[in-house]
């Protein structure tokens, strides 16, 4: 009967049946999920009464606890390591160190997480694709310009999806400022190999290997003399400063027009196969144009997005954010100094090319240093199209966001048109800076250098200082208050640290004007501090109370900062470092007025100088009354006379015989003489001013001399030696002769001569000499002195003519 009843036997078959089982060991979710938590709750527990402190370094002691704790953390690490390889996470978490292990563990945990949510939306119904397209969209502002241009109260937004107006819709004005952007763009630093180093150290380079060097790699730690700080050496610098453009480079060459656009074909290079096909691409050419496209609204350093670059026959667009750690292969091109890199404003490409792509520049032309040694009206880009190229620029996306991948065509286009014009306008400016310097090559290489020196520049990270919101505070041109000024500073200090943590621009953290205004109200409520955010960014609401916080410590503080008695700050706004030269003579470590922290009340040789009493009894010893010796003070009456003041008596008697002029009695004597020569110099200049300009030559001086000298010569008479008058020989017979004691100078060792001569030659003498003609020679000079009266012009001839033994000036005397 038993076995009749069908109710019965069904429910037993339903007993004997096996559940099916979900996960192995268990039916349903909810008890897997609760074995779970009992078995982290246990293990949670067991954990906890682990010894802690000392008594893990008292149980240590013991080996057989030592040996079962590694025992069962090398059970724990295999354990882990099975869990990461079923996960596909790579990595040994045995041969790392602790800081490292917990890296590692929060990775696998991020990575499992993420797999767990995509599968949840996958079971829910929501294809969540990670590759959908960025949807693209175009912001407009339109800001009136009559009154105050940066009032934006009244400017007018529009967004649209479209990257160019329709018909429908308004036109843009071009004072409208455009940003092209997207809504769901993926960070694409976080995908990046290379760590993004956001700290206060220095920026270090990347570079591994260094084609076309002079001098192998080395990359050292600097000390700069700008104030900077330590910076790392350019690894190109030795080559860049031994460099000279080819003679080629400095020639005049004729100009071919580029093709057209339509004509040119565009390559897009996002793989190392046609990265590897490009760089033999352009070791062919000479010439080559590069520019980059730079984002650093959603990063704190910046990011390089793409990298165009143009030769003669194609066009090139590189993305950077694909191949950031590939692209170093380009030195082989970009640092070989037989090819010329062309660039536009290149002060910031070349920072960029090293910070993101370890990318170097040798032999570099900047159109911009080509413009300014040309004096153009306008340095741009824009402004070389529409000069060379009659080609209007279209600047609407020059706000873009180059993350966006993939590139729209408009944003193509726009990048190829940078580069595809950029070589014929350097040949046009090669040739025109050629013309500007008479074919002469001083100016070209002018801008070469110049160009040069932009290619050493080097990367230098953007550093907080303890004043650095003072250059913010002076462009606002507002007057804060103690209160305001400290939490201008400290929420300064604070978006500084966020956005290096978050990699995030300080703009996107908080932007200035919003931080002046927290600033300048000091909220009392954080709804006050959102209130002057419109709109709220995400990092303020999520951060409001630390900002808060530091808007409570601004109002505790005095609204005049107090003057401590002993400030040991330097003087001034500013403090500029000095840099010491121990071997100027001027030097001296002594001269503290001029050093940065200068006190006066540092003790002295005198002592304590607030202590009056010390140093009016040293002034005391050290000042003399009266003085031992006085030139306008008379000697003391007294009665008992020492040797010493006999001295000083007999002294000042000496003294009184000297007569004593004071400054000024010495200006009045020497004021007349100086009266008269300065008379005698005016009237020698005013004589030679009436004298006309002499514009002879030095030959026809000297054959005016030559005449001159020979009209003397024939006008001066001539007497023969010979020939004697009567009257010459009556002056000789009846001249007087005088002793030997009664001459005088050169007359009487004259006649000493004679009688010595006569004496020894006897007859003999008056041949040798004979008074005729002495008196012969003494008529003639008498002759010669009177016509030098007569004619001032030849009396320097006259008397040298005249001039014998006893004529001349000699025979005058």
């Amino acid at each position: 009967m038993a076995s009749s009843d069908p109710e019965k036997i069904n429910t037993e078959q339903n007993t004997n049946e096996k559940p099916v089982e979900i996960i192995p060991g268990f039916a349903t979710i909810e008890d897997f999920t609760k074995d779970g938590f009992k078995t982290l709750v246990e293990a949670t527990r067991n954990s906890n009464s682990l010894p802690q402190d000392r008594d893990w370094d008292f149980y240590s002691t013991h080996p057989s606890f030592g040996n079962l704790m590694n025992k069962q953390g090398d059970d724990i690490l295999h354990l882990i390591n099975d869990i990461l390889k079923e996960q596909n996470v790579h990595g040994n978490i045995r041969n790392r160190d602790l800081q490292e292990k917990i890296e590692l563990i929060v990775e696998a945990n991020d990575t499992i997480l993420e797999r767990v949510a995509n599968n949840l939306d996958e079971l829910a119904g929501i294809n969540k694709n990670p590759e959908l397209s960025v949807e693209i969209q175009t912001v407009s502002a339109h800001v009136p310009v009559n009154g105050s241009w940066n009032k934006l109260n009244n400017a007018t937004y529009t967004v649209s999806s479209k990257l160019t107006p329709t018909k429908s819709s308004v036109v843009p004005s071009p004072h409208a400022i455009r940003l092209l952007t997207g809504k769901n763009i993926q960070r694409p630093q976080v995908s990046f190999k290379d760590k993004i180093d956001n700290s206060h150290h220095p920026w270090e380079p990347r570079i591994k290997d260094k084609p076309n060097s002079i001098k192998p790699l080395a990359i050292f730690l600097e000390e700069t003399e700008d104030g900077i700080g330590e910076v790392f050496s350019h690894p190109y610098e030795f080559e860049l400063d031994r460099f000279e453009p080819s003679a080629e480079q400095l020639t005049y060459m004729p100009v071919v027009k580029p093709k057209p656009l339509a004509e040119t074909p565009l390559r897009e290079v996002t793989t190392v196969e046609e990265l590897d096909a490009m760089v033999e691409d352009l070791r062919k050419y000479q010439e080559i144009a590069v520019d980059l496209e730079h984002h650093s609204y959603r990063t704190f350093m910046g990011i390089t997005c793409l990298m165009q670059i143009s030769t003669s026959d194609t066009d090139y667009i590189i993305d950077t954010l694909a191949l950031r750690d590939k692209l170093h292969v380009l030195n082989e091109v970009f640092t070989k100094s037989s090819i010329v890199k062309v660039f536009h404003g290149a002060d910031h490409d070349i920072e960029w090319l090293q910070r993101d792509l370890s990318l170097y520049i040798v032999n570099m032309f900047d159109t911009y240093q080509a413009a300014k040694q040309l004096s153009y009206a306008q340095l741009s880009l824009a402004y070389l199209l529409r000069k060379f190229c009659q080609i209007d620029a279209n600047k609407h996306f020059q706000l873009a966001d180059w993350r966006i991948r993939p590139l729209p065509e408009e944003l193509k286009t726009y990048a190829r048109e940078d580069t595809h014009y950029l070589l014929y306008i350097y040949h046009m400016m090669r040739n025109e800076l050629l013309d500007v310097g008479n074919k002469g090559t001083n100016i070209l290489k002018s801008v070469i250098q110049a160009s040069t020196n932009v290619c050493k520049r080097r990367y230098v990270k953007p550093v907080l200082h303890a004043n650095s919101h003072m250059d913010l505070y002076r462009k606002c041109k507002k007057l804060f208050d103690n209160r305001q000024m400290y939490a201008l500073k400290h929420v300064y200090k604070w978006r500084d640290e966020l956005a290096r943590a978050e990699d995030e621009s300080t703009g996107f953290v908080l932007p200035n004007h919003m931080m002046l205004q927290i600033a300048e109200l000091l909220p009392r409520e954080m709804q006050g501090v959102l209130a002057c955010c419109n709109p709220i960014p995400p990092l303020v609401r999520a951060n409001l109370l630390e900002i808060h916080k530091i808007i409570l410590r601004a109002r505790e503080q005095s609204v005049v900062k107090p003057i401590l008695s002993e400030e040991t700050r330097s003087r001034g706004s500013t403090q500029h470092a000095t840099k010491l030269n121990f071997d100027n003579v001027l030097h001296c470590p002594h001269d503290l007025p001029k050093a940065e922290e200068f006190r006066d009340d540092l003790p002295t040789l005198l002592g304590d100088r607030t202590k009056h009493s010390e140093v009016n009894a040293v002034t005391e010893q050290l000042v003399q009354h009266k003085p031992a010796l006085s030139v306008f003070q008379s000697p003391d009456n007294s009665d008992t006379e020492t040797p010493d003041q006999a001295i000083v008596a007999s002294v000042r008697q000496k003294m009184k015989k000297i007569k004593f002029l004071g400054p000024y009695e010495r200006y009045k004597l020497v004021k007349t003489y100086v009266q008269a020569e300065e008379e005698k110099e005016q009237l020698q200049a005013d004589k030679q001013k009436q004298q006309p300009n002499d514009n002879r030559t030095d030959e026809d001086r000297i054959s005016a001399l030559h005449k001159h000298f020979i009209h003397v010569s024939n006008t001066v008479p001539q007497i023969q030696p010979d020939s004697t008058t009567a009257s010459d020989t009556h002056n000789v017979e009846t001249s007087k002769h005088m002793a030997l004691s009664e001459m005088k100078g050169r007359k009487r060792k004259r006649a000493m001569f004679e009688e010595e001569h006569a004496s020894t030659h006897g007859g003999a003498g008056s041949a040798h000499r004979p008074k005729d003609v002495r008196s012969n020679f003494k008529s003639r000079g008498q002759k010669n002195r009177n016509i030098g009266k007569n004619n001032n012009r030849s009396s320097t001839f006259g008397s040298t003519g005249g001039r014998g033994r006893g004529g001349g000036p000699r025979g005058g005397r």
